[in-house]
């Protein structure tokens, strides 16, 4: 007998993003000099340190339920941390530890959405930003960027986008999969729009450490207490310190 997947399921597309990485590894097996550019992972190792804090953590029988917001040490650390690199002030009480980065922002969309809202998305995007907007019965909205303008949105674009349905845009700077990398001024721009317009951000931080070529990190928090107040912090361990694999 067959037992149909639900119609939420049903309508979710493949992860492109594994798929690519499968036939990556499948080439380099044939022998294939191949760059692989699927999964965002880095090519280093986890730091030892964390390896060796975690066999700790093991050895000492730290292996039970902790609280379903996150062990208050670690959330009292996420604050400090946003206090050192982004000059803002969150409580704990204002974080949440989840299972991985996809988790927090499924979390995010859900809890923020409701059917029918919503989701502005710059494109090229992360492929599953669209999906969870879907899961939660948000609709997707596409702003098509260009190499004329690095692969960024204006100001303007946003602006022109956003209706009374919009519920959330979502800012992905450094940008998965473009690179680009927001200015303090772009950023600005964007986070005075959605405050003027009464959008929040999700502000998709995952990749803050990794920038090159003189391109600096800046978040989309630290320009006001409205700017901080329309905003929601995405972030995590796996892509600064290689723990990919770790949740």
């Amino acid at each position: 007998m067959d037992y149909p997947i639900s119609s939420r399921a049903a309508s979710l597309a493949p992860s492109l993003t594994l798929a690519i990485s499968a036939k990556a590894k499948e080439l380099r097996v044939a022998g294939e000099d191949v760059i692989g550019f699927g999964a965002g992972e880095p090519d280093f190792d986890t730091p030892q340190h964390i390896k060796d804090a975690a066999t700790q953590a093991l050895a000492d029988g730290f292996t039970k339920y902790t609280p379903s917001s996150g062990i208050p040490e670690l959330r009292q650390a996420v604050a400090d941390k946003f206090q050192k690199d982004y000059g803002v002030e969150y409580e704990p009480s204002q974080v949440i530890v989840n299972c991985g980065g996809k988790h927090s922002c499924f979390n995010v969309i859900y809890a923020t959405c409701e059917a029918g809202d919503e989701v502005i998305i710059p494109a090229p995007y992360w492929l599953s930003y669209p999906e969870m907007a879907k899961l939660a019965g948000a609709k997707p909205v596409i702003l098509e960027t260009t190499d004329a303008t690095e692969f960024k949105v204006t100001p303007e674009q946003l602006r022109e986008a956003i209706t009374p349905n919009t519920k959330l845009f979502i800012l992905n700077s450094p940008s998965n999969p473009t690179g680009s990398v927001y200015t303090a001024d772009e950023i600005k721009a964007l986070g005075d729009v959605c405050a003027e317009k009464g959008v929040l951000i999700m502000s998709d931080d995952i990749y803050e450490k990794l920038v090159y070529d003189g391109a600096e990190f800046t978040s989309v928090t630290g320009f006001s207490e409205e700017h901080l107040a329309h905003t929601i912090i995405v972030h995590g361990l796996a892509k600064a310190y290689s723990m990919t694999g770790w949740r």
